[in-house]
């Protein structure tokens, strides 16, 4: 039986787009049902169902505001899970540049709140990982994290 790459089906979906966005396929933006902080509280306790922990919330706004200058509420959440990126990490160290992971959560003008990252997959390609193994973890994290912002939708 002849085995195949994952890689292709990995760049398959990245070309094809894996946003609502036409040509946006390194970023996922979602948009969220919730409030910011509510959006921030459900996010943090799906992803920590998974293993992943928010190690940090960096809040964009208030940093702004010391500076008198105004910004729609924007907060970044640092996320960390020590045996999913350790495992990539031996996939490729350059990957440190990317981990621990960070999403942005963000209100627009008329209170729409939008939850953003890049898309684990793209990492594939911008640090050359051809393993299927560290492929499989990068897919299973895209599958996390698709499955933690499922609970921002109503």
């Amino acid at each position: 039986m002849k085995k195949y790459s994952l890689l292709p089906l990995v760049l398959l979906a990245l070309l094809s787009g894996c946003d609502s966005k036409p040509g946006n396929s390194l970023m996922i933006t979602r948009q969220s049902a919730y409030p910011l902080k509510q959006t921030v509280d459900r996010f943090t306790r799906a992803i920590e169902k998974k293993g992943y922990h928010v190690t940090a919330v960096t809040d964009h706004t208030a940093r702004a505001k010391k500076e008198n200058i105004y910004l729609h509420p924007t907060l970044a959440l640092t996320i960390d899970n020590p045996k999913v990126f350790s495992a990539l990490l031996t996939c490729n160290p350059s990957l440190a540049i990317d981990l621990p992971m960070r999403v942005a959560v963000y209100s627009q003008l008329g209170g729409t709140v939008k939850f953003s990252y890049t898309q684990p997959e793209y990492w594939s390609l911008k640090h050359n990982i051809k393993d299927k193994n560290c492929i499989a973890v990068i897919l299973e994290m895209t599958r996390d994290l698709n499955e933690a912002v499922e609970v921002l939708k109503k």
